[in-house]
C-alpha cells in the first residue's frame, strides 16, 4: 500500500523585507500615509512584510486605531 501515502506539498512563501527607516513617524491625522500599511480588507500588514521595528509597528497600530476611531480610516473597505 505504498501508493496510498500522501505526498508532501511544498509551499513557497515570498518575504518582502525592507530596511526600516529610523526616522519614520506615524501620525493618525495622515490617512494616506497609514493606508500604505493597511490591506484592501482593512488588515494591518505584518512586521516582516513592512520591515518595521517592534516600536514602529506598535506606533503604527496605535495610529491606525486612532484614525479609525475618528473616521479618518475605514475599518474595512
Amino acid at each position: 500500500m505504498a501508493g496510498d501515502r500522501k505526498q508532501k506539498r511544498t509551499i513557497r512563501v515570498e518575504k518582502i523585507i525592507r530596511k526600516p527607516d529610523p526616522t519614520l513617524v506615524f501620525d493618525y491625522k495622515d490617512p494616506v500615509g497609514l493606508a500604505r500599511f493597511v490591506t484592501e480588507r482593512g488588515r494591518l500588514l505584518s512586521q516582516p512584510k513592512t520591515g518595521l521595528t517592534s516600536r514602529q509597528q506598535d506606533a503604527l497600530t496605535k495610529a491606525v486605531k486612532r484614525a479609525r476611531m475618528l473616521a479618518l480610516l475605514p475599518f474595512a473597505n
